[in-house]
């Protein structure tokens, strides 16, 4: 699996057989990385898969850019317990949605604006 961009330290994104953006997650996953590097399928942690148009790839690529991996394993542990309490499965856009959230809200907590 080669990498097709970096985001940061902990994010990659790598195309699948349809050229569709799958991003990858791991602690220190893309340090040192650049595009066309491949990357050990046994280091990835989490693997998101987006349908979207170039733009919101684009807006995908600079949010993830500025959420930690920590934010990402905080809203992915949320949405596990809510599948298991409701019995049903969240889509992958869901744990970046709640990722920014979480990562803003924290952003405002540690600036006193809350």
């Amino acid at each position: 699996m080669k990498i097709f961009k970096v985001i940061n330290n902990n994010i990659v994104i790598t195309l699948d057989q349809n050229n569709q953006e799958i991003i990858l997650m791991d602690r220190e996953l893309g340090f040192k990385q650049r595009p066309g590097n491949n990357i050990d399928e046994n280091l990835i942690e989490k693997r998101f898969s987006l349908s979207s148009s170039d733009n919101e790839e684009s807006s995908v690529s600079q949010l993830l850019s500025n959420i930690s991996l920590e934010d990402i394993r905080v809203a992915t542990q949320i949405l596990n317990y809510a599948e298991d309490i409701f019995n049903t499965k969240v889509s992958d856009s869901k744990v970046i949605a709640l990722s920014d959230h979480i990562h803003s809200a924290l952003e405002r907590y540690r600036s006193n604006q809350c």
